[in-house]
């Protein structure tokens, strides 16, 4: 487990964490050269003035009971995992891998395409989205063909990644043939590129962010150790180029480039994230009884209108308490439950990343599901990415795809009992 220490969840928080502040810090250290993203903090209400002693305190308390819980967990758990299970049945879990994504893509390539149609075709709904992107989005949302088709959308990380990690699994210990070898990389290749187009008309980049790192993080697990470092910048520069592409759209009226555009919005989301950190810890309100953190609960259950209803003063109050997007991984269990339930919940969280990422080497479905994991800390400081509906439907996803992970059929030749002579 060493050589996979840089993709544990404590070092994973860690990087991103300082990779947030250093980068939140430009727009405040160099106003005039990010003017674009001063302006973005300012629409939001955010300045220096959100930052405190009492939210860096909180941060630091709940940064603590992170480490200790997964340390303690850690050492709790056997010191050398199970061996990587090898007498699977790979063609099996490709060909369900397969199937399901067949199924996505084509939901997901029909929902735009019968939305754009609406709308007067695809060049009137790349208008809208240059006019108003929330309005595109809104039709898009109004133009499912059945509930939950936004998670079908949002869940091709999820078989896009398993796809990369039975490609893994079968250079690591044979056993996949050259037909679902093809077909594997068939659905990865299709996701990764529906999910570099379709945010530019359809919002959610992050998908994109998720499948590759999802992908990368659970080949890894796969070699047990850390692999193809050189091809980080490539998924790197898709991804910007996916950003690029969507804030030249949306925002075609600033005076300047695309490139600066995009970066400088970049630069705004980490400075926005930080500051929604620490907003909370400054003001008094009524917390909200998870329903943020449970987000996920309400939407199966489908009684988020119910609990919004029974909530609406306090959620009315919290709405003032933050700029752009969610709360990071940190603030978002402290606005449902305070100090000392945040602090419980933290640790939970901790646990389990903490068991995931030690079953993660052992398994198929165990390191598509730590690649899921490990995605949701690069992005813990912008959100709590496991509240997420999106997350927990990959998860299930994966888990599902993965229960196809059954042994070979011994040989009839294996089987047969030598008779006695």
């Amino acid at each position: 487990m060493r050589k996979l220490l840089m993709i544990s969840p404590i070092v994973l928080v860690i990087v991103i964490w300082a990779v947030t502040l250093a980068v939140a810090a430009l727009p405040f250290a160099f106003p005039e050269r990010f003017d674009i993203a001063i302006e973005l903090l300012e629409r939001q209400h955010l300045t220096v003035e959100d930052f405190s002693a009492t939210g860096a305190a909180w941060l630091a308390v709940a940064f603590i009971v992170f480490v200790c819980a997964s340390i303690v967990t850690m050492l709790a758990l056997p010191s050398k995992p199970k061996p990587f299970e090898t007498n699977i049945d790979l063609d099996r879990v490709a060909r369900a891998a397969f199937i399901l994504n067949a199924v996505f893509v084509t939901i997901t390539l029909l929902w735009v395409s019968l939305t754009a149609q609406s709308m007067g075709g695809f060049r009137t709904m790349l208008l809208l989205v240059q006019l108003d992107a929330l309005e595109a989005r809104e039709a898009l949302l109004d133009n499912k063909l059945f509930t939950g088709m936004r998670v079908i959308y949002a869940s091709l990380p999820a078989t896009g990644a398993i796809a990369a990690t039975i490609l893994a699994a079968g250079k690591r210990q044979g056993g996949l043939s050259p037909k679902y070898r093809q077909l594997c990389l068939i659905s990865f290749s299709v996701n990764l590129v529906m999910l570099a187009l379709l945010p530019i008309v359809m919002s959610q980049r992050l998908l994109l962010l998720q499948l590759i790192m999802a992908a990368y993080f659970s080949t890894c697990m796969v070699h047990r150790r850390l692999i193809g470092l050189q091809y980080l910048p490539i998924g790197f520069v898709l991804f910007m180029s996916t950003w690029i592409g969507r804030e030249s759209v949306t925002n075609a009226t600033i005076g300047a480039s695309p490139i600066e555009v995009g970066f400088e919005k970049l630069v705004f989301y980490f400075s926005n994230d930080l500051l929604n950190s620490f907003m909370p810890l400054n003001r008094e309100f009524d917390h909200t009884y998870g329903f943020f953190t449970f987000k996920f609960a309400t939407y199966f259950t489908q009684t988020d209108g119910f609990f919004r209803s029974l909530l609406v003063d306090q959620l009315e109050a919290v709405d003032a308490i933050r700029g752009g997007g969610a709360w990071s991984i940190f603030t978002m269990p402290y606005v449902d439950f305070g100090a000392v339930g945040a602090s419980l919940y933290i640790a939970a969280i901790a646990v389990i990343s903490a068991i995931v990422f030690h079953k993660g080497v052992e398994s198929i479905s165990g390191a598509a599901i730590y690649g899921l994991f490990a995605g949701g800390y690069v992005l813990c400081t912008h959100t709590l990415y496991f509240a997420n509906t999106n997350f927990v439907a990959m998860v299930m996803i994966t888990a599902f795809i993965g229960s196809f992970a059954k042994p070979r059929q011994q040989s009839r030749n294996a089987l047969t009992v030598q008779p006695a002579e």
